[in-house]
């Protein structure tokens, strides 16, 4: 991890969740950069992941809308497959039932769920929100 963070790397804080996804997909194999604009970039035969992460702060929703931007910035074409990573907490619960199912379908927009373990459930595009988002 080369990135500065504000916070220890503890749950719900953006360096845990950074770690977590970090590992999630070493541990399956894929090649990792955080060296670029975005949090993780993941590369694994023909697939690539852009992942853009957040923890918990003081300003949930700005930081969560910070995070999609960042994201839809960084999209460039429709062959990545593009992520944000939030902990499994119910602020981010609230924020991530708030983008309409249209558009995280039309984006093919995957979020990842980070837990206090550290484990990682991913939410795809079709997927309903409440069912993976189980507290």
């Amino acid at each position: 991890m080369n990135k500065y963070f504000k916070k220890d790397n503890s749950y719900p804080n953006e360096a845990f969740i950074q770690f977590s996804i970090e590992k999630y997909f070493n541990d399956l194999g894929y090649e990792i950069d955080t060296l670029n604009q975005v949090d993780l970039i993941a590369r694994k035969n023909d697939e690539c992941w852009i992942v853009e992460a957040k923890g918990i702060t003081s300003s949930v929703g700005l930081d969560f809308n910070t995070c999609l931007g960042q994201l839809i910035k960084s999209m460039k074409n429709d062959l990545s497959i593009y992520s944000i990573a939030v902990p499994k907490h119910i602020k981010y619960k609230r924020q991530c039932k708030l983008i309409p199912d249209y558009f995280r379908q039309l984006i093919k927009l995957h979020i990842l769920l980070i837990d206090e373990k550290g484990d990682v459930t991913i939410i795809y595009p079709y997927d309903d929100i409440s069912d993976k988002f189980l507290l």
